[in-house]
C-alpha cells in the first residue's frame, strides 16, 4: 500500500472519530454558554470574577507592557478586525479563491450574531466601582475581541494547517492557541472585560468556527478523502 493510501485511510479514521464526538461536544459548548449567559444575567459579574482580574491585573508586567496590548489589539482590535483581514482578503482576491472570500465575510457576519448578546444583557465592564481597573460601561458579554480571535483565526489556522504537513502544523496551532490566549490576557488587563466574558468569547468563537468549516466543506474545498479500494 503507497504512502498516500495510508495517510488518506488514517485522515479518514480521524475524521469518522471526531465526528462521532462533534455534535456531543457542540452541544456542551452551547450549554456551557447558556449558563455562563444565566449568571452574568442574574449576579455578573461574580465574585470569582473580580478576584481573577484583580490577580491577572497585579502582574509587573514592566517592560512587557506589550505583551497584553499587542494581544487585545492582534485578536480583535484594530489589527486583527482589520488590517489581519484585508491582507486575507488581497490573498484571496490576487490568487482567485473567491469561495475563501465568501468564507471571510461569513466570518465577519457570524461575529456579530454570536455576540448579540451584548445587546440585551446588561453585563458592567470592569471599572474602579469593582475594585478593578477599567474604563466601565455596560455591553460586557460575551468578549468580542476573544469571539474574533477564536472564529476568524481559527479559520486562517484551520486552512493553513489543510495545506501543510508534518511539524508545521503543530505550529499552526501553537501560534492560533497563542493569539488566542494574547486576546483572552490582554482584554482582562487592559480591564475591557471579566475572565467570564472571554470564557463565553471563546464558546461562542468556536460555535462560529464549526459554522465556517461548515461552510468550506459545503463549498467542496475541504470534503473527507476518498479512499481507493
Amino acid at each position: 500500500m503507497s504512502a498516500h493510501l495510508i495517510e488518506s485511510r488514517i485522515a479518514r479514521e480521524c475524521y469518522v472519530q471526531y465526528s462521532r464526538f462533534e455534535k456531543p461536544a457542540l452541544i456542551a459548548v452551547a450549554a456551557v454558554f447558556l449558563s455562563l449567559l444565566t449568571v452574568v444575567d442574574i449576579a455578573g459579574p461574580t465574585g470569582l470574577d473580580v478576584w481573577l482580574t484583580e490577580r491577572i491585573q497585579s502582574i509587573p508586567w514592566g517592560d512587557f507592557r506589550f505583551i497584553p496590548e499587542t494581544g487585545s489589539l492582534v485578536g480583535g482590535g484594530y489589527i486583527g478586525f482589520y488590517v489581519v483581514p484585508g491582507i486575507a482578503a488581497m490573498l484571496f482576491a490576487l490568487t482567485g479563491r473567491w469561495q475563501l472570500l465568501l468564507l471571510l465575510l461569513a466570518a465577519f457576519v457570524l461575529h456579530y450574531v454570536m455576540i448579540s448578546p451584548k445587546l440585551f444583557i446588561e453585563a458592567s465592564r470592569p471599572s474602579p466601582l469593582f475594585g478593578v481597573e477599567g474604563a466601565g460601561g455596560l455591553e460586557s458579554f460575551p468578549s468580542g475581541h476573544v469571539q474574533w480571535a477564536t472564529s476568524f483565526y481559527g479559520l486562517l489556522a484551520y486552512l493553513t494547517w489543510r495545506a501543510v504537513r508534518g511539524n508545521w502544523r503543530w505550529l499552526v496551532a501553537a501560534v492560533y492557541a497563542g493569539v488566542v490566549a494574547g486576546a483572552v490576557l490582554g482584554r482582562i488587563e487592559l480591564g475591557r472585560h471579566w475572565p467570564i466574558d472571554t470564557l463565553a468569547g471563546v464558546l461562542v468563537g468556536v460555535m462560529a468556527l464549526r459554522v465556517l468549516i461548515a461552510l468550506s466543506q459545503f463549498a467542496g474545498k475541504d470534503r473527507p478523502v476518498a479512499i481507493a479500494r
